[in-house]
């Protein structure tokens, strides 16, 4: 299945020692959004963030996994052989697995903090983000079990939404909610609630299945008029707000 498949991934950062800044060397996982079947690393996921954030101290890795090749989400978005494929959910989480991998053998060259690691992504990614982050108590072949996850930030999380695209998966890869725990790891999630493509209700079910499973460690930053990339101006009013949390989030939590 993963025949003629190419995986990459950017890493950032610091520019001064990393014990000298809020981040202390800990690790940040971005994972690129685009409908399971578009996006891409680098230019595609707001290499901004992830610049600000080495800035702050955190090693970031911005990572590629495979793409579902049937049915593109968006009709003119180029995407290259190499990162292609008939991939479900399960394959998708499962590359995200073998970074994590790769990252648990080399973390030191990077000098990056694999006991304390962030996940976070945007729609798509998001979800993604959630169910590798969620996964190392029940499946296999996900997270390698080196790596201590501190934190979930997912951006408007397409939890349960690959059904309407046709892709498959285990159900709790497909839906993370349902792999919620008592000890799971910490979420802030940003939701605009005016997203006209992941309903708002997700990220509300999301921070339901914490608390119904008695973990008060969530919490959505709710983004008035805010639509379905509501984030992607650096500098913007939504941004700048979360990422005023988010980097409290992070603080606290690594």
């Amino acid at each position: 299945m993963d025949e003629g498949l190419e995986l990459r991934f950017d890493v950032y950062t610091p520019l001064e020692d990393a014990a000298d800044l809020p981040g202390e060397g800990a690790t940040l996982i971005r994972i690129h959004g685009g409908g399971w079947d578009t996006g891409g690393k680098g230019e595609g996921n707001f290499p901004q963030m992830n610049k600000y954030f080495a800035a702050q101290g955190y090693v970031v890795f911005d990572v590629q996994y495979g793409l579902n090749d049937q049915d593109q989400f968006v009709e003119f978005a180029e995407v290259a052989d190499e990162v292609a494929g008939a991939f479900s959910i399960d394959d998708m989480v499962r590359h995200l697995g073998l970074f994590t991998t790769y990252l648990a053998d080399h973390h030191e060259e990077y000098g990056a903090d694999i006991d304390s690691v962030f996940i976070s992504g945007g729609s798509a990614g998001g979800h993604l983000g959630n169910a590798l982050g969620l996964s190392g108590n029940q499946y296999d072949d996900t997270i390698d079990s080196r790596l201590t996850v501190s934190g979930l930030i997912p951006f408007y999380p397409a939890n349960g939404l690959a059904q309407y695209r046709d892709l498959t998966g285990e159900e709790g890869l497909v839906d993370p909610a349902l792999m919620v725990e008592e000890d799971s790891p910490p979420a802030l999630i940003y939701q605009g609630d005016k997203d006209a493509i992941v309903d708002p209700q997700v990220a509300k079910l999301f921070r339901e299945a914490y608390l119904e499973q008695g973990n008060t460690e969530s919490a959505i930053i709710w983004m008035p008029y805010g639509a379905h990339g509501s984030d992607l101006y650096f500098s913007g009013f939504y941004n700048q707000t979360f990422i005023y949390y988010m980097e409290r989030f992070m603080y606290q939590y690594r």
